[in-house]
C-alpha cells in the first residue's frame, strides 16, 4: 500500500527587500536591489522544491519511477521525447540538450508541429516528458489523444496531485502517467510584480537537471563508463574537450549490438541486417478515382463520439473549452470528435482552432464561438450526407460544389441508407478526404 504523502508545510514568502544603501554608494541602486530581490525569490523557490522532494513520499516515489522509465526506454533503443510551449518549451530544449550530453537519447517535439506531421518522431518504446507550469497548456492537451498508448507520460507541472492535473487525465488512470510536482512558494506576480515565468522556469530547469543526472547514474553503471566518462566522450570540442581526451563509448544495451543514428532518431539497423532482410513486397496499384470508394478506416462511428457535459450543478451554458478538450482526450477512439449537444458536433480541426485562438481553457464555449464564428460546432443539418457506394470522383464534385456556396460543408456523413438517418456509418472531415484521397 502506498504510504500517505507527507504534507509540505507552508513555505515562508520571499524575504523582505534588503535595506537600500544611500544613493551615493552606488549609481543604480534601484536596479541592483531589484536584481537581488529576484535572486532571493528564485533561491526561495529552489529551497521550497528541495524541501518538497525531501519530505513528500509520493513525490519521491514518482521521481524514482520517472528515472526508471526513461532509463528503460533508452535501454530498449527508445528515447525521451521532451515537449512544451513558450518558456516551458525553451526549458524543455535545455533539458533535452543535457540529457543527450549524458548519453540519454532525447528529442524535443513542438506540440503544434507534432499535429502537423512531427508526431512520427514518437515511437512505441519512447517516454514523453511534458512541461507546463499550469498543467493545462492547450497545445499539449490537444496532443494527448494522438500519443501511442504504450508511451508513458511524465508531467512536470505545478500540480501536487495527479488527479488534478489535466495533462494526466487520460494516462494516469491506466498507470501510464507520472506527476513530477514543481510548484513555487508564491505567485510570481506577488513576489516580483509581473507574472513573467521566472521562479517557475527556474524550478522546472532544476528538476529537469536532477532528472537527467539521476537517470545518467541509473543508466551508465559499467566500470570506466559512468556518467562522467560518457559526458566527456560527447564533448570533444570547447573547453571540456580541451581538458580531456574523450574516447567513443559503446551505447548501453542488453547485449545486442545496436547502431544509433543520432540522439533524436530511432535506431537504424546495420547494413548487413538490411542486406539479409526479406524482399520488398510487390507494389499494388490502386484503382482509378472513378472506381474507388470512400475508405472506411477514415470514418469515425457516431456511437464512439462522446458528448461533452458540465457537472449536474451547472447549467449547460457553462460548458468550457477544457470540458471539450478533456472529453476528447478521454475518448481516443473518437479521434478528437466531440458532440457539444445532440445536434451539434465539433470536428477535430475546429477544436484545435478554438484552442489555438483562445488560450484560456476555462473560457466558456459560448463566449469563445461568439468571438470567433469560424469555430462554431457543425449542426447535423449542415452535414453532407452521402451513400457508402458513392465513387470518390463524384464525391469530389459534390464537395467542390458545396464549398463554393454560402455555407461550406466541413463534415461528411457516410450513410448505408440515405433515406434513414439512423444508418450513418460514420463521419469524416472534408479536409481529410481532400488532403489524403482526392
Amino acid at each position: 500500500m502506498e504510504p500517505n504523502p507527507v504534507l509540505v508545510p507552508a513555505w515562508p514568502l520571499t524575504p523582505p527587500d534588503p535595506s537600500i544603501p544611500p544613493p551615493s554608494a552606488t549609481k543604480d541602486v534601484s536596479s541592483v536591489v531589484t536584481a537581488i530581490h529576484v535572486m532571493s525569490t528564485e533561491r526561495a523557490a529552489l529551497a521550497h522544491l528541495e524541501h518538497l522532494y525531501q519530505t513528500d513520499a509520493r513525490a519521491q516515489q514518482d521521481l524514482a519511477r520517472a528515472v526508471d522509465l526513461i532509463a528503460r526506454s533508452v535501454r530498449e533503443a527508445g528515447k525521451l521525447v521532451v515537449c512544451g510551449v513558450g518558456k516551458s518549451g525553451k526549458i524543455g530544449r535545455k533539458i533535452e540538450a543535457t540529457m543527450n550530453s549524458l548519453g540519454i537519447y532525447s528529442a524535443f517535439l513542438h506540440p503544434t508541429e507534432a499535429l502537423h506531421g512531427d508526431l512520427g518522431l514518437v515511437r512505441p518504446n519512447d517516454t514523453m516528458l511534458l512541461i507546463s507550469f499550469s498543467g493545462r497548456s492547450p497545445e499539449l492537451l490537444a496532443l494527448l489523444p494522438h500519443i501511442p498508448a504504450s508511451v508513458p507520460i511524465i508531467a512536470l507541472t505545478s500540480h501536487m496531485q495527479p488527479e488534478t492535473c489535466p495533462l494526466l487525465s487520460f494516462h494516469a488512470p491506466s498507470g501510464m502517467g507520472i506527476l513530477l510536482p514543481a510548484p513555487i512558494h508564491e505567485e510570481e506576480e506577488a513576489s516580483l510584480g509581473v507574472s513573467a515565468p521566472t521562479s517557475s522556469t527556474t524550478v522546472a530547469l532544476c528538476l529537469g537537471d536532477a532528472l537527467a543526472i539521476a537517470t545518467a547514474r541509473k543508466l551508465h553503471t559499467a566500470p570506466g563508463q559512468g556518467p562522467a566518462e560518457v559526458f566527456k566522450s560527447y564533448h570533444p570540442g570547447g573547453a571540456i574537450g580541451a581538458a580531456t581526451a574523450g574516447t567513443p563509448l559503446t551505447t548501453p544495451s542488453s547485449g545486442v549490438s545496436t547502431t544509433f543514428d543520432s540522439p533524436s532518431s530511432s535506431i537504424s539497423l546495420p547494413w548487413e541486417d538490411l542486406n539479409c532482410s526479406s524482399s520488398i513486397p510487390p507494389f499494388t496499384l490502386q484503382p482509378p478515382p472513378e472506381q474507388r470508394r470512400i475508405p472506411m478506416d477514415m470514418l469515425v462511428p457516431l456511437d464512439q463520439i462522446p458528448t461533452a457535459s458540465v457537472s449536474p450543478s451547472q447549467p449547460s451554458s457553462d460548458l468550457r473549452l477544457l470540458d471539450i478538450l478533456l472529453t476528447a482526450i478521454q475518448h481516443p477512439n473518437a479521434k478528437s470528435w466531440v458532440f457539444s449537444s445532440p445536434s451539434e458536433i465539433f470536428p477535430p480541426r475546429r477544436i484545435r482552432s478554438l484552442l489555438s485562438r483562445h488560450t484560456d481553457v476555462d473560457m466558456r464555449v459560448s463566449d469563445a464561438i461568439a468571438k470567433d464564428s469560424g469555430c462554431l460546432p457543425v449542426n447535423k443539418a449542415d452535414w453532407l450526407l452521402v451513400p457508402d457506394s458513392i465513387p470518390l470522383a463524384e464525391l469530389r464534385r459534390l464537395v467542390s460544389t458545396s464549398r463554393t456556396g454560402a455555407a461550406s460543408v466541413s463534415v461528411i456523413a457516410v450513410m448505408k441508407d440515405s433515406a434513414s438517418p439512423a444508418s450513418c456509418i460514420g463521419v469524416m472531415e472534408v479536409e481529410d478526404l481532400l488532403g489524403e484521397y482526392l
